[in-house]
């Protein structure tokens, strides 16, 4: 799901490093538990998680994250208004090959509208322009739990993979997609494009 198409390497000074290690699942982002603090930075594969859960380590504010990934956090000027602005700030534990990447993240409110609740939006942010095949355009996620519908675009030398979560899950009939979440999904993603410079 992440278009990233250019890959970075992040060091992190060894001294009394001290961190505490997210485990999410970006399909179902409520279901979040500690993992372990420690002195050593694992890759994703030595923790052995299963496919699709990846390790997040959170960061204290935008300063440590652009020292650790090298570029400033992207912060949306607009949330949907459904979304809370308490903004949260991570990064994701190495993979193989030392890529790194950034994770901005708004929980959503309570209110439904229609019935739907959301978006909880999620931005992971990386250096690089977009892989070639990567979709600007809000496509459904059909794996895991609730609606979840996603977005791939260049930001000023970042590539933003933008996820928006819906609840609940459809009902069995129920179609998948509402006109709210078409709605306030494409405003929230034009909101982005127009900040990056994308579109007038």
């Amino acid at each position: 799901m992440l278009a990233a198409s250019v890959a970075f390497f992040a060091t992190v000074g060894t001294a009394a490093f001290a961190v505490v290690y997210i485990v999410q699942d970006q399909r179902a982002v409520h279901r979040v538990s500690e993992v372990a603090a420690a002195t050593h930075i694992p890759t994703q594969s030595e923790l052995g998680l299963p496919k699709g859960v990846i390790a997040l380590q959170r960061v204290k504010d935008a300063g440590e994250f652009e020292q650790v990934l090298g570029f400033k956090p992207f912060i949306p000027k607009q949330l949907p208004d459904t979304t809370k602005d308490d903004l949260s700030l991570s990064i994701t534990l190495p993979d193989d090959n030392g890529v790194r990447l950034g994770r901005i993240g708004y929980s959503t409110s309570d209110t439904a509208v229609a019935g739907i609740t959301g978006p909880t939006v999620v931005l992971m942010e990386s250096q690089g322009a977009p892989a070639a095949d990567a979709n600007s355009q809000l496509m459904r996620l059909t794996g895991g739990n609730g609606r979840v519908l996603v977005a791939t675009i260049g930001c000023k030398g970042l590539t933003l993979d933008v996820q928006l979560f819906f609840g609940p899950a459809p009902a069995e009939g129920e179609p998948f997609l509402t006109p709210y979440m078409t709605d306030v999904s494409q405003r929230f993603l034009d909101g982005l494009s127009r900040q990056c410079g994308n579109q007038p």
